[in-house]
């Protein structure tokens, strides 16, 4: 991590971070959205930003809310395998309570969250979303126990925000929140509740230190629609036209991101029945084997991690054609040693090696760059069991590349920065504008978007390929990997 900014930590300017859910770099234009068009012109616009992977919501929201990598945070896809909070197969993450569940399970297995930094220093972060209670909670975990704010619409009756005096002001004052509609409502009433919860209360009352704006549209409506579709567009202008009004009476230091980019699904996969016709798992609840899904990326659980069991399945996925790049157990990122099975590379190499809940297999599936029906490239394979028309989670490109924009007085004007950059550097950033330390985090401070940070063009970056094979060449694949200041980034995966 860099040195932090020259500002001064005696008197903090807001920051402001926009998420915009699943908000592809390609979807800002000047037509569907104008204030963001507008900060990428006037401000620093990273052409090379990261998602973590797997390319999925919560992965993201908590290496946001960390600057830790998943396997120092431990949410490692939007399904989880924890036992000790269901014994009985993986759990989605969506719902907030399971989360609960997980901290109370195992307290120490987490990171330092952003809030609890700023907390410590007398300073409040305020997280507001209109996306799931899972990824809200995990933007600031630790708002029921007093620290900072969290407000989302939808924790259950009654139940918008903590503390309970915000709780209490805001039921007071806008109501419940409305019931999230489907297609035709495209989600906006959530967002339109939450943001004008965040401008008329939060910003003006509570007047926050730093605010993480989760912004949820317009990831549902590019699952059921399509990435470039009308109704995604509309979604997306929607989101600006909040951005534009929240931006019109603060004075703040400015991050805009996404959460991870989307391809659309041109075939799926049910991988369970795949492993049960292949005599590889007992049942379609069997704990012999289990299935956690993240929409393009799928993780496999193996009984006991016995690794004879392991090896076989891999030596299965190999051979079939829905297969893309495999990760297993084992290894190092740094050496040359692959995973725990031959044409395998290691979990540590995309920080998913966390030390009790990774997976014994991770893969993801084949994806092109081919454009669909609205002239939006990339296309991938996806579970069957998501149901959705266009999705993420994979190694392609056009998931991993992530909007990344920094727009106010502490930043560069006009700047496009080349050099890669992720979610990951979100908090080490923020902690700088604010003069604080990031001690523990894995990202790194942007310094090359600061005002008085280095030349852009002048950050060395590593750019290296590891390479996989098994069966005599039968099966190849390729992870694409760059560096910057020892932060390791994924920049893309496939099958040769």
């Amino acid at each position: 991590m860099g040195p932090p900014c020259s500002k001064k930590p005696s008197m903090p300017r807001l920051t402001l971070v926009f998420v915009v859910d699943g908000l592809r770099p390609d979807s800002i234009t000047a037509g569907d959205t104008p204030t963001l068009h507008r900060l990428r012109a006037e401000g620093v616009s990273f052409a090379a930003g990261h998602a973590a992977f797997p390319t999925v919501t919560r992965v993201n929201a908590a290496t946001i809310a960390t600057g830790a990598h998943p396997r120092r945070h431990g949410i490692l896809g939007n399904t989880l395998y924890v036992p000790s909070v269901d014994p009985r197969g993986a759990f989605s993450n969506d719902d907030w309570r399971k989360l609960v569940a997980l901290r109370r399970a195992h307290p120490t297995a987490r990171a330092h969250t952003l809030a609890q930094r700023l907390a410590s220093r007398g300073r409040t972060l305020a997280a507001v979303s209109s996306g799931s209670t899972g990824s809200a909670f995990l933007l600031n975990p630790d708002a029921p126990e007093g620290v900072g704010v969290l407000v989302n619409g939808y924790f259950g009756a009654g139940h918008v925000a903590f503390p309970p005096d915000v709780n209490a002001a805001i039921l007071r004052r806008f109501g419940a929140a409305p019931v999230k509609g489907g297609l035709a409502e495209r989600f906006d009433a959530a967002v339109d509740w939450t943001q004008t919860v965040l401008k008329d209360y939060v910003l003006p009352e509570l007047r926050p230190d730093v605010v993480i704006n989760w912004i949820t549209e317009p990831d549902h409506t590019q699952h059921t629609a399509g990435a470039g579709s009308p109704e995604a567009r509309a979604s997306i202008h929607n989101a600006d036209r909040h951005i534009g009004l929240i931006l019109d009476g603060v004075d703040a230091d400015v991050l805009v991101a996404s959460d991870h980019g989307f391809g659309v699904n041109v075939g799926t996969v049910h991988v369970a029945r795949e492993l049960i016709e292949a005599g590889l798992k007992s049942g379609p609840d069997s704990d012999d084997l289990v299935v956690a899904s993240s929409g393009q990326a799928m993780a496999l659980y193996v009984k006991d991690r016995a690794l004879e069991r392991v090896q076989k399945i891999v030596a299965f996925l190999q051979s079939r054609p829905w297969i893309g790049v495999i990760f297993t157990a084992g290894g190092s990122a740094e050496g040359s040693a692959g995973g725990a099975a031959e044409g395998t590379f290691p979990l540590e190499l995309v920080h998913v090696d966390h030390p009790a809940w990774a997976p014994d297999i991770l893969f993801t599936f084949p994806w092109t760059s081919a454009r669909n029906a609205f002239g939006v490239a990339g296309t991938d394979v996806g579970d069957a069991g998501s149901k959705v028309t266009s999705d993420h989670g994979s190694l392609s490109p056009w998931t991993i590349r992530s909007t990344l924009l920094a727009w106010g007085p502490a930043f560069k004007r006009g700047a496009v920065v080349g050099t890669p950059a992720g979610n990951v550097d979100v908090t080490p950033t923020i902690l700088a504008l604010h003069g604080l330390d990031g001690d523990g985090v894995d990202g790194r401070v942007l310094r090359e978007a600061l005002v008085d940070g280095p030349d852009e063009e002048q950050v060395p970056v590593q750019t290296r390929l590891h390479t996989a094979e098994a069966g005599a060449g039968r099966y190849r694949a390729v992870v694409q990997i760059s560096e910057v200041d020892g932060v390791r980034y994924v920049d893309k995966g496939w099958r040769i």
